[in-house]
């Protein structure tokens, strides 16, 4: 079973408290947790604190860090609608950068725009702690049966 499919199973199955995001290094790495998970909404909210070796020379957050924790948002949302089994692979990622994302916890919110058997449409959008949007995205998800 895909890691990221496991821990959203078990976050489903339990009490729904905070869970901490440990399905790869880079999760671990930003401090990432999942906050909530809504199958029926197809929603998801993660927080994420990335460290100081995610800094750009300015003193934000490198871009790409961004990207991922946009992706992360994008794909949980899936996972919670996603038959088991089964696996996801994002096959588009537009970001759309508003403000600088500086050092602390930043929140993630992902949303299912259009689930099909194929290809799941979704976007996310990252928050800063003083509740400024930081950055947005649209994706595209395949679908990857399981075997």
């Amino acid at each position: 079973m895909n890691k990221d499919l496991a821990l959203v199973t078990e976050f489903l199955a339990g009490d729904r408290s905070p869970r901490m995001l440990t399905a790869c290094s880079l999760q671990e790495a930003l401090r990432g947790r999942i906050l909530e998970l809504d199958p029926r909404q197809g929603t998801s909210v993660l927080s994420f604190e990335p460290g100081p070796q995610f800094l750009q020379g300015g003193g934000s957050i490198q871009g790409g860090i961004v990207a991922a924790m946009l992706d992360f948002a994008c794909v949980f949302a899936a996972f919670s609608r996603l038959p088991s089994g089964g696996s996801l692979g994002s096959t588009t990622l537009t970001i759309n950068y508003l403000r600088p994302a500086l050092p602390g916890l930043l929140e993630s919110r992902g949303k299912i725009v259009k689930m099909g058997s194929r290809f799941i449409f979704a976007e996310a959008q990252i928050e800063a702690q003083d509740g400024k949007l930081v950055a947005t995205a649209t994706t595209v998800i395949a679908v990857i049966p399981g075997q």
